[in-house]
């Protein structure tokens, strides 16, 4: 093609480099189909800073699915038609166009990917899997690249949820845990609320889980059980393919299913990448058909392993999700302050540090004899694990945060986008008990704590009769609604942040005083 048309315009950001800890087993075949997501943005740039006052007043604004559809298809119809006629132009196959979601979906061939955007495929293997990643930047043809916001689906070298299981084992617990409701119990969460108005989704990149093993959970609870559903149907065919992802829909599912019984919980199963897990929560936030009001992510990576757009993907889709009151929920790691990376820095988790996520920290708590409270909470350090925390090194200071004294980051000295929000229990002591192939273990994460406190919003909401959406503006509001964590860190090798008064790069606000609490999300006014 003559002109334009062959012009390329580098896409900002979009630089990757190899996967760590991978071994190269070659260049991905030339003729090999490679399916990606294009996402489109508007050329106008947002009017206000991400996480400003004026942002978070924007996404605050109520408004329904079907008035967002109608904006939508106002506001983008036009790039994804350029996107798709683009397609047309260069042999790609469009597989789905949608002004809502902001995506066109193509396919075609390695050759056809490089020429078209300057894509370097290669396939690497770990010790768990062989996977397509991406090498170097992307370019995008002239006519598209000011309406193209990132390119997902080249890349998927997997995201991180529970430890590794040689540095789990440092964090082993001595039994077999306590029951998700007994760890309630330590918060004063209520356990005797009607959330059969609730539905909750999980998002489950890989694994399976067996029904049976939900039964016995609930059952050891005494219980009644929630109804389950699949997204799609067939996601739960995987069970015994990976025991780190069996694991964890385990705990996710036992932890949601004992705090809402009666409740629905929706399972949205995804590729393990970032491509997948945009998807997965797009999906959750604009399920007509079953609308969770809270959504429980227990995966994700170091900022760093994000590409810029990628990040800006997921941002558009978590703006969504507050615009349409959708509560979401992130665990923020189990590496400490490090992420489990040896660069000699601090990283924290993404999309924990969105400033449109609320994000969970992991405590030790020690339970006080006879009442069933925890009499004191520290900093989960189990020296090889333990929770995450930090100073973004992606994101500005959000509105919320804005009053707070936040630490600088030991990487640059800036202040930034404090993570974690919140915490509860994480420590393999005692541990969360549930059940896997039949057999009781205790499992340890802010995996953990992740849908503990996804329960709490839930019983909250059901308490109020209507969704909450952003959380961190009212929590960080009413910081007497949490005990502050003044004990412990989460440094490895001398490098992190320390627990203390107020706020911490550790623990966030504290864990739930949960009469407090509820009553604080319950009275909040609706815009």
């Amino acid at each position: 093609m003559a002109g334009t048309s062959e012009r390329r315009v580098p896409l900002a950001g979009s630089n990757r480099a190899a996967p760590v800890g991978a071994t190269l087993v070659g260049d991905v075949d030339s003729d090999e189909r490679i399916p990606i997501v294009v996402y489109v943005k508007r050329r106008t740039p947002d009017k206000f800073p991400t996480g400003s006052a004026g942002d978070l007043a924007r996404l605050a604004r109520p408004i329904t699915r079907h008035q967002l559809a109608t904006q939508r298809h106002r506001s983008h119809a036009r790039a994804v038609a350029r996107v798709v006629r683009l397609a047309a132009e260069r042999g790609l196959t469009v597989g789905g166009s949608d002004p809502v979601a902001r995506t066109v979906e193509l396919e075609g061939t390695a050759r056809q990917m490089a020429e078209i955007f300057g894509a370097t495929l290669r396939t690497y293997r770990d010790s768990e899997r062989t996977f397509r990643a991406r090498v170097g930047g992307l370019t995008v043809p002239a006519e598209i690249a000011p309406w193209t916001r990132a390119i997902l689906g080249f890349d998927q070298r997997p995201l991180r949820t529970r430890t590794p299981l040689a540095q789990a084992q440092a964090d082993m617990g001595s039994g077999s845990g306590l029951w998700p409701t007994d760890i309630a119990a330590l918060y004063g969460i209520p356990l005797d609320r009607d959330v059969s108005s609730i539905c909750v989704g999980i998002v489950a990149l890989g694994g399976g889980y067996l029904a049976s093993d939900l039964a016995m959970a609930v059952a050891g609870m005494n219980r009644p059980p929630p109804v389950v559903v699949n997204v799609p149907p067939t996601g739960n065919g995987g069970f015994g393919s990976n025991d780190v992802a069996d694991q964890e829909i385990a705990l996710d599912l036992q932890v949601l299913a004992g705090l809402l019984p009666k409740s629905k919980i929706v399972i949205y199963f995804a590729e393990n990448s970032a491509a997948g897990l945009t998807d997965a929560i797009h999906q959750a936030v604009f399920d007509e058909q079953h609308a969770p009001q809270v959504v429980s992510v227990s995966w994700g990576s170091a900022e760093k392993y994000w590409t810029g757009p990628g990040r800006d993907a997921m941002q558009a889709v978590l703006a969504d999700a507050a615009r349409l009151r959708v509560s979401v929920l992130f665990a923020s790691g189990d590496q400490l302050a490090t992420s489990g990376l040896t660069d000699g820095k601090l990283h924290v988790w993404f999309p924990a540090s969105s400033p449109y996520a609320t994000s969970c920290g992991g405590t030790q708590p020690v339970s006080a004899a006879g009442n069933g409270a925890a009499a004191a909470e520290a900093v989960w350090n189990a020296g090889a694990v333990g929770t995450g925390g930090g100073i973004s090194d992606a994101f500005p200071v959000p509105d919320y945060q804005s009053h707070l004294t936040l630490p600088k980051s030991q990487n640059d000295g800036a202040i930034r986008r404090g993570v974690p929000d919140v915490a509860c229990a994480a420590a393999a002591s005692p541990g969360y008990r549930i059940i896997v192939n039949g057999q009781a273990m205790a499992m340890s994460g802010t995996s953990a704590a992740t849908p503990l406190w996804a329960a709490l919003v839930a019983i909250a909401i059901a308490a109020r009769g209507e969704q909450i959406g952003l959380l961190n503006a009212a929590l960080y509001s009413n910081p007497g609604a949490f005990r502050v964590v003044v004990q412990g860190n989460n440094r490895v090798g001398g490098k992190g942040y320390d627990a203390g008064p107020g706020w911490s790069a550790c623990t966030g606000l504290g864990v739930p005083k949960g009469a407090d609490l509820l009553a604080v999300l319950t009275a909040i006014p609706v815009a």
